[in-house]
C-alpha cells in the first residue's frame, strides 16, 4: 500500500515537474529549448535538473560577459510588424527586422532564426523567405528546414480536414472551416507554383459549394480573389456581376471592380467606374481608399 501511495506521489510529482518547466520556457524565464522538454518527460528527475543546470550555466555565461552593440536578440510579438529589439546589460537598441539578417554577425543572425524556430515559426514566414537567401549558409540550413516542416504540418491539416469534409460533405460548420483553412494554407506562400494552382483550385471548388449553401459578400469576395489569381477572368467577371446585383453599393464590390478593371487594362471602363461611383456618392473608407490608389497607381 505504502509503495503505491509512494508511486502515485512520484508520478504525480513529475507531472508537476513537467508542467512548471514547460510555463519557465514558454514564459522566458527558462533560458533553454523548447526540444529539451523530451528530456524531461522521458528523464524523471534527472531531466528537470539537467535543463535546470543548463539554464544556471547560461545565465551564468551570460552575466560574465558583456560586449557592447547588440548582445541578445529576442523575437517577440512585435516583430511581426518588422521590428524586433536587441537588449543587453548595456545597451538596447530597436533594429528593423529586415536589417536583422544584414548584420554582419553570425552568431547574431542564427541566434535571431533560432529563437524564431522555438517561437512559432508560421508567424515569421517574411522572414524565413529573407533568411533562405542568406549568405550565411546554417541561417539559410534554418530557415528551409523550418519552411519544410511548417509544410508538413499543414499537409497533415489538409488531410485531416478532407477526412472530415468527405465523412460530412453536406454539413455547413466543417465546409466553413476547411474553407478557412484553405484560406490560411494559400495565404502562406510555401506552396510551389504548380501545387499552389492545384490547392487553390481546390478552394475555388470549395466555396462554390459554400456559396450553394448560403450567398455572402465574404465568399464572393474570396472567389472573386482566386478567381483572379488563376487567371480565369470570364468567371470572376461573372462573380462580379453577381455582387453588383446584391451589394451594389457596398465599398468593396467597387474596389474590386477597380481592381480587375485595372489588372484587365480596360482604361475607359475603368474611367467610367470612377465616374459612376462619384455620382452615386459611394461611401469609402480610409482601408479602401489606400486600395483605390493603389489599382490607380
Amino acid at each position: 500500500m505504502i509503495q503505491t501511495v509512494l508511486g502515485v506521489f512520484l508520478i504525480l510529482l513529475h507531472i508537476v515537474c513537467c508542467v512548471l518547466v514547460w510555463l519557465g520556457i514558454k514564459t522566458h524565464l527558462l533560458k533553454v529549448k523548447k526540444y529539451l522538454m523530451a528530456l524531461v518527460i522521458f528523464v524523471p528527475f534527472w531531466g528537470t535538473v539537467c535543463v535546470l543546470l543548463l539554464h544556471l550555466q547560461m545565465l551564468t555565461r551570460r552575466d560574465n560577459r558583456i560586449e557592447p552593440g547588440v548582445e541578445k536578440l529576442r523575437v517577440n510579438e512585435e516583430i511581426y510588424k518588422n521590428i524586433f529589439q536587441a537588449v543587453s546589460d548595456t545597451d538596447k537598441k530597436i533594429v528593423p527586422l529586415e536589417e536583422a539578417l544584414l548584420i554582419n554577425e553570425p552568431r547574431v543572425r542564427r541566434e535571431l532564426i533560432m529563437d524564431v524556430l522555438n517561437d512559432d515559426p508560421e508567424e515569421y514566414m517574411d522572414l524565413l523567405k529573407q533568411a533562405r537567401m542568406n549568405e550565411d549558409v546554417e541561417v539559410v540550413h534554418y530557415a528551409i528546414t523550418a519552411m519544410v516542416e511548417l509544410s508538413k504540418e499543414y499537409d497533415f491539416r489538409l488531410q485531416k480536414m478532407e477526412k472530415l469534409y468527405a465523412a460530412s460533405p453536406d454539413d455547413p460548420e466543417i465546409l466553413e472551416q476547411y474553407c478557412d483553412f484553405m484560406e490560411e494554407y494559400l495565404n502562406q506562400g510555401i506552396l510551389e507554383a504548380q501545387m499552389e494552382r492545384e490547392q487553390r483550385e481546390r478552394y475555388i471548388r470549395l466555396l462554390r459549394q459554400k456559396l450553394k449553401v448560403k450567398t455572402t459578400l465574404s465568399t464572393c469576395m474570396r472567389l472573386f480573389q482566386n478567381l483572379m489569381k488563376t487567371g480565369d477572368y470570364v468567371q470572376a467577371e461573372e462573380m462580379l456581376g453577381l455582387m453588383d446585383q446584391k451589394w451594389h453599393r457596398k465599398e468593396e464590390f467597387w474596389i474590386l471592380k477597380i481592381r480587375y478593371l485595372a489588372e484587365r487594362k480596360k482604361g475607359a471602363e475603368l474611367q467610367q467606374c470612377l465616374r459612376q461611383m462619384k455620382e452615386e456618392q459611394i461611401y469609402l473608407s480610409s482601408k479602401s481608399k489606400e486600395a483605390l490608389a493603389f489599382w490607380l497607381d
